[in-house]
């Protein structure tokens, strides 16, 4: 016959100063991961997005090569200021559409076609487009067949997180490279910007 004494009934459990102990623990733990944690997905999202931004252009010069044609890229500020967004569009007919409008609706009563749609809630992160000259009308590019240059100068995609302000930037460089670079220097795998 087994006796239990007052020892085995400690053992069974855990106490109540264990339990706040362990607690603590977690809880400064996980003060110290979520704002690091925070940052890394911030960088992830900044990357991923600089990376459509610039497959967008290389899509774009591709495309012009591949049908022969012109193509509009544009970057239209988004009058609600709820989002970021590109596109890509046939330069036929009147230059009517905008990026930020519904999927359905970027190009209306008009024979432009959009080609490619990339639209970013400002959510987490953001991009501009900005140039120190636009050839034309601002927000947008022309992009031809077997084009090595745009007519635009000093034009760059500053993509941006919006909490901890880590930020990429979409250069369209001479010989029509399309390069990423890091602006403030202070994105692991990218050399800063000129």
């Amino acid at each position: 016959m087994k006796t239990t004494g007052l020892y085995d009934q400690r053992r069974r459990g855990v106490t109540l100063v264990e339990l706040v102990i362990t607690v603590g623990i977690v809880g400064i733990l996980l003060a110290v991961a979520v704002p690091s944690l925070s940052a890394l997905l911030e960088r992830r999202r900044v990357i991923a997005a600089a990376d459509e931004v610039a497959g967008i252009l290389s899509y774009a010069k591709a495309e012009t090569n591949a049908t022969n044609s012109e193509l509009i890229v544009r970057f239209d500020p988004d009058p609600s200021n709820a989002m970021s967004c590109a596109i890509v569009a046939t330069s036929a007919g009147l230059n009517r559409c905008r990026c930020y409008r519904s999927p359905d609706d970027v190009c209306p009563s008009t024979t432009q076609r959009s080609l490619r749609l990339f639209q970013l809630p400002k959510t987490h992160v953001k991009f501009d487009a900005t140039a120190t000259s636009w050839a034309g009308t601002p927000n947008y590019i022309r992009i031809a067949r077997e084009q090595m240059t745009i007519a635009t100068e000093g034009f760059k995609v500053d993509v941006v997180g919006l909490k901890h302000g880590n930020a990429l930037r979409v250069e369209f460089g001479v010989g029509g490279r399309i390069k990423l670079c890091a602006p403030n220097g202070d994105m692991t795998g990218y050399a800063r910007c000129a």
